[in-house]
C-alpha cells in the first residue's frame, strides 16, 4: 500500500527519490512529524520564555519590548524553516495541523492519513512543552518568583488573547494562518512556483511575519499543536485557562481552509502548467510505503 504526499509537492523541498532507494514508511513519516513538532515547540516557546527571563533579569521589566518580539519571531520563523528542510523528504514537513488540513481539503492526503498526522502533532506539542518545563522549572528557586509566573515559568509561552477582543483574536489568528498556508501553497505546491528547494525559507519568513504582527495581540498561535502543548501542560498543573483559548484552534483551521481553497480555485495551484507536466508532478511526489 502506498500513498502519495503531494506537497512535496506537499511541502518544502522538491527531492526526487531514485527508484532504487527505499521509500519512507508511514511510520517514519509520523515519527518525523513527531520529532519536528516537539523541537518546534521547544524552540519557539523556549525563545518566548527566555525573552521574558532576560527582560525581567536585565531590565526589571516583565513587559515584552521590541527586541524580544523580534527575537521570538525569528526563533519561530527560522525554526520552522530548519525543521521543514530536515523532514520534508520523509513526511512532507507539515509540522502544523492547519497545514495538514489544507492538504486534506485539496485531497492531497486522505482523511485517515491527515488525522494520523494531526494526532501525532498534538502529542508532540505536549511533549515539547513538557521538555521546556523541565528545562526551566528551577528558574527562580534561588530568588523571588519571576513576575508573571504562576505554576510554570511564564506559562511556557502559552498563547493568550491580550489586548483585543475574542472576535478580533479569531480574525487575526485566521489571517496569520492564511499568510502561512498561502505561502506553502504558492511556493511548495503550485506547479508554476519558482521557489524549488528554497520553499522552506519563504515559509519560514511567512511564520516570522505573522509573529511580528500577532505576538502583541495573541502571542501568535497559527498552529493548533503549538498552542495546545503549553495550554494542556498548564491545565494539568492547575493553571487558569487563558482568555479566548478557542480562537487558537478555530481561527487557524478557518484561515488554512480559506487559503487552501483560494490558492486552488483562484490561482490553480494544482493545475499543470503545460502538457506533459503530469510526469513531472509524479516525479516530485513522496511515496510512503505502509
Amino acid at each position: 500500500f502506498f500513498f502519495s504526499l503531494t506537497p512535496f509537492d506537499a511541502c518544502p523541498i522538491v527531492i526526487r527519490l531514485a527508484s532504487t532507494m527505499a521509500l519512507p514508511t508511514k511510520a517514519q513519516a509520523l515519527i518525523a512529524e513527531f520529532i519536528a513538532m516537539t523541537l518546534f515547540v521547544f524552540i519557539g516557546c523556549g525563545a518566548a520564555v527566555a525573552s521574558e527571563i532576560k527582560s525581567t533579569v536585565t531590565a526589571d521589566n516583565p513587559n515584552q519590548n521590541a527586541f524580544d518580539t523580534l527575537g521570538v519571531a525569528l526563533a519561530f520563523g527560522i525554526g520552522i524553516a530548519v525543521l521543514a528542510y530536515s523532514i520534508a523528504p520523509i513526511s512532507g514537513g507539515h509540522i502544523n495541523p492547519a497545514v495538514t488540513l489544507a492538504f486534506m481539503i485539496l485531497k492531497q492526503m486522505s482523511i485517515v492519513d491527515g488525522l494520523m498526522y494531526m494526532v501525532v502533532q498534538f502529542i508532540a506539542g505536549i511533549l515539547g512543552a513538557l521538555i521546556l518545563w523541565g528545562c526551566t522549572a528551577s528558574y527562580g528557586e534561588n530568588g523571588a518568583t519571576p513576575a508573571g509566573t504562576s505554576v510554570t515559568p511564564y506559562g511556557l509561552g502559552a498563547n493568550e488573547v491580550i489586548n483585543i477582543g475574542d472576535g478580533s483574536a479569531f480574525l487575526v489568528e485566521a489571517m496569520g494562518t492564511f499568510i502561512l498556508v498561502w505561502t506553502v501553497m504558492m511556493t511548495a505546491v503550485h506547479k508554476k512556483s519558482i521557489a524549488g528547494n528554497i520553499a522552506p525559507i519563504a515559509i519560514g519568513w511567512s511564520v516570522f511575519l505573522a509573529h511580528i504582527v500577532l505576538i502583541p495581540l495573541t502571542g501568535c498561535g497559527i498552529n493548533p499543536a503549538r498552542s495546545a502543548g503549553p495550554h494542556i501542560v498548564n491545565a494539568i498543573v492547575g493553571a487558569a485557562t487563558p482568555r479566548g483559548v478557542w480562537t487558537f484552534y478555530v481561527g487557524p483551521f478557518v484561515g488554512s481552509a480559506v487559503a487552501a481553497l483560494s490558492a486552488s480555485t483562484l490561482m490553480g495551484c494544482l493545475e499543470d502548467s503545460d502538457e506533459g507536466e503530469d510526469d513531472k508532478a509524479n516525479d516530485n511526489k513522496v511515496d510512503i510505503d505502509a
